[in-house]
């Protein structure tokens, strides 16, 4: 295994079938920076970590990196604002299918992928 994180929970869980557990181990990754009021967390839990490569990519139209209204127009040099075009999910989804082509990708182990309430994964594997 990679350099997991272990937590070592200590507290006793009651499970459904009724046992009890009790000094048990959860590995887990963790990618950017929590902020001071721990606010910011997204929690991803399943039963893949190990040798995973993980793609966080934030969606065209979003605040956080990737192209949206805030970006300069390069034939203006001005902020794009109101006049950025309406993005679909389907256009995220093809933008992603981009930085799948960049990293060789042609086939996802998982995706998970939320958006406005929606799972956008449906989308991607088509």
């Amino acid at each position: 295994m990679n350099d997991l994180k272990t937590l070592l929970v200590k507290e006793p869980l009651k499970l459904d079938c009724g046992k009890t557990i009790k000094d048990f181990p959860i590995a887990y990754e963790t990618y950017g920076q929590l902020n001071e009021n721990k606010d910011n967390a997204i929690l991803v839990f399943h039963a893949l970590t190990g040798d995973q490569f993980v793609i966080c990519a934030n969606v065209i139209g979003g605040c956080m990196g990737s192209y949206g209204p805030s970006f300069k127009d390069p034939a203006t040099d001005k902020v794009i604002g109101t006049d950025f075009p309406v993005i679909t999910i389907n256009d995220m989804v093809n933008a992603q299918v981009s930085l799948l082509d960049y990293f060789n990708i042609k086939k996802l182990f998982f995706s998970c992928w939320w958006i406005n309430g929606w799972n956008a994964s449906f989308t991607i594997c088509k």
